[in-house]
């Protein structure tokens, strides 16, 4: 951040506007990061307004995606819509195919996670899907095939989610994107448990527990490790699974996951009934 302040002294100073305006994209990106909305915003906003003097569109359009994503992390819906949308305009008018499908994927995300319009959601991860296998972008496939398998999971169809996440999960194999193969491994074993194929989905989560581990995502570990545990309880295995909330619970806690914590909790308290009359 210091660097990047200074750079923004030196380019006020000297006039240096494109300069300027990378300044104070950077610093605006370093603080969302840090969760800080209400101080990077202002940023992004000046940044706009310096890329809109100069005609910078390519600029102006990353610009417009930052503050759409800080503007939708604080539930300013339609602020963050109107921005995206010029986003998208200005995506076409230069023919940047991998920002517009970028775009398209937050998008859709959003509505997704809103709950407002699923419809057009998954119209959009289908247009990005386009755009990304035009592209031959395979991150970004394998990022929209995972988003649409959970848009249809929403919709009740199973079969055609469980498709979408083994071609997601064969990209990111291929490539070694362990993020998108966590993803798709943590879907399809929701899937799989969900349709009563408990060796199935065990086995999804024990591939997915290990690569967890070895990355020391605690938080990410207690979800699989309490998925394995309802697995165990269904086949009439409660005892052995006591031991994985158990643990899963330890993890939420030393990952400040008090809301996950406190569902394990539950979680646990049932099984130890359970288990008691067994």
């Amino acid at each position: 951040m210091a660097l990047y302040r200074r750079q923004e002294g030196l380019c006020r100073q000297l006039g240096n506007l494109e300069g300027l305006a990378d300044a104070l994209g950077r610093q605006g990106d370093a603080l969302r990061a840090l969760g800080d909305v209400d101080d990077a915003l202002p940023l992004h906003r000046e940044e706009e307004r310096v890329y809109r003097q100069l005609g910078n569109l390519d600029g102006l359009q990353a610009c417009l995606c930052s503050q759409g994503a800080l503007l939708r992390g604080i539930g300013k819906l339609d602020e963050a819509m109107a921005l995206l949308g010029e986003q998208e305009r200005i995506c076409q008018q230069l023919g940047e195919l991998d920002s517009l499908q970028a775009y398209l994927g937050d998008q859709g995300l959003f509505l997704l996670h809103a709950r407002v319009n699923l419809g057009g959601a998954m119209s959009l991860f289908k247009e990005q899907e386009r755009m990304c296998r035009q592209l031959d972008n395979l991150d970004g496939l394998q990022k929209c095939l995972g988003n649409q398998g959970f848009g249809l999971r929403l919709r009740g169809d199973l079969q055609a989610a469980m498709r979408l996440h083994k071609e997601q999960e064969r990209i990111c194999r291929q490539q070694g994107y362990l993020n998108g193969l966590l993803h798709s491994l943590s879907c399809q074993a929701d899937i799989l448990e969900e349709q009563g194929d408990l060796d199935g989905a065990m086995s999804l989560s024990k591939e997915e527990e290990h690569i967890l581990r070895q990355r020391g995502n605690a938080g990410g570990l207690a979800l699989s490790l309490a998925r394995q545990a309802r697995l165990l309880a269904a086949k009439g295995r409660t005892r052995d699974g006591l031991r994985l909330v158990e643990e899963a619970c330890r993890l939420a806690k030393m990952d400040g996951a008090t809301v996950l914590a406190e569902k394990l909790e539950v979680l646990l308290d049932d099984m130890r009934l359970t288990a008691r009359r067994e």
